[in-house]
């Protein structure tokens, strides 16, 4: 790239034979080599503009959520960030999200070591986790539960539905419900809600 300075002409910016003028903020006048931008529809490309699309399309009935869960109003953009680069399989056209691989929140707050989650009595499920306390959690620290109806596409969130230290807790899903196979994920919170843990999915679970 060039630089100079024209007394003569004042300010050049365009394309100037192979090389492009244009004016910086400070003023100098620059000179750089043209390079014509690359094919923007490579196979490639266009695979990645599909999984794209794939995803938003998908993941977009837990936009609201994402603002909750990844704690930002531009949750969606990082749910489906994420998603992209671990929950997405298959090829285009044929794609799928792989929801044992979903991320819901991230954070620096310890997660849970082992979880589970069964059906007691009708639409109730009784989600266990570990209550190990690391160098980045605390007793008081909040379970957040996820439940998603892939075949609805409804998404329910009990934030803060019990402290750490309770190693167990039992939510009642809508009636409605009953039957349907029904996703399961766990996120912890700080007693302050300033800080979330990464989200552990629990499993998929028939109601």
């Amino acid at each position: 790239m060039a630089t100079f300075n024209s007394t003569t002409f004042g300010a050049i910016s365009g394309r100037h034979g192979s090389a492009v003028a244009a004016t910086t903020k400070d003023g100098r006048s620059i000179l750089k080599v043209f390079r014509a931008p690359g094919n923007p529809n490579t196979d490639k490309q266009q695979a990645q503009r599909t999984k794209f699309g794939f995803a938003n399309s998908e993941l977009s009935c837990m936009r609201n959520l994402f603002k909750i869960t990844f704690m930002s109003a531009n949750g969606m953009q990082q749910g489906v960030s994420l998603a992209m680069k671990n929950a997405v399989s298959g090829e285009a056209p044929d794609f799928a999200i792989d929801y044992s691989q979903l991320t819901l929140s991230v954070g620096s707050v310890d997660s849970a070591g082992l979880v589970s989650a069964i059906k007691t009595t009708g639409t109730k499920v009784k989600i266990d986790w570990d209550t190990t306390i690391g160098t980045n959690s605390t007793e008081k620290d909040g379970i957040n539960i996820v439940f998603f109806n892939p075949t609805d596409r409804i998404s329910v969130l009990k934030q803060n539905h019990a402290f750490r230290s309770a190693g167990t807790a039992e939510v009642e899903l809508p009636e409605i419900w009953a039957g349907s196979e029904i996703h399961c994920w766990i996120y912890f919170s700080t007693p302050t809600d300033s800080l979330n843990s990464v989200s552990k999915y629990v499993g998929l679970v028939q109601l």
